[in-house]
């Protein structure tokens, strides 16, 4: 499956990349952590190179790097990007949620695997 990403969720990643430091080839890595209301929580890195263990996905303009051991929690998501009059801010659709909170940064998966021990599944197969 994998996830997806809208060109408006795009257009404000490619941003920030580039404020980042970022080049042409950098990209986004998106990890899960423990934290947040619901337990789990979404996080964004900038991506330099890919990792032994990211599951690499296509971005409008810019790869989205996933280590494979967050996939459990964000297989079928879609990243979407939010502006309005109370609002700026990128918006996670993700079907393995199972509660989230109003914020919507934070989310569990009941009957899911546990909370990824330490920091969360990132680039390093473990804490950040």
């Amino acid at each position: 499956m994998g996830v997806t990403v809208t060109e408006k969720a795009g257009v404000f990643l490619r941003r920030m990349i580039r404020f980042n430091g970022g080049g042409e080839e950098s990209g986004i890595r998106l990890i899960v952590k423990p934290g947040g209301c619901s337990g789990l929580s979404y996080d964004m890195e900038l991506a330099q190179d890919t990792q032994s263990t990211d599951r690499v996905f296509p971005g409008p303009g810019f790869r989205l790097h996933i280590p494979e051991e967050c996939m459990v929690y964000l297989d079928g998501s879609e990243i979407d990007f939010e502006d309005n009059m109370m609002n700026t801010q990128l918006v996670f659709r993700n079907p393995n949620a199972t509660s989230s909170c109003g914020c919507g940064t934070s989310f569990n998966v009941e009957g899911g695997p546990p909370a990824p021990a330490g920091g969360g599944c990132s680039k390093n197969g473990g804490g950040q």
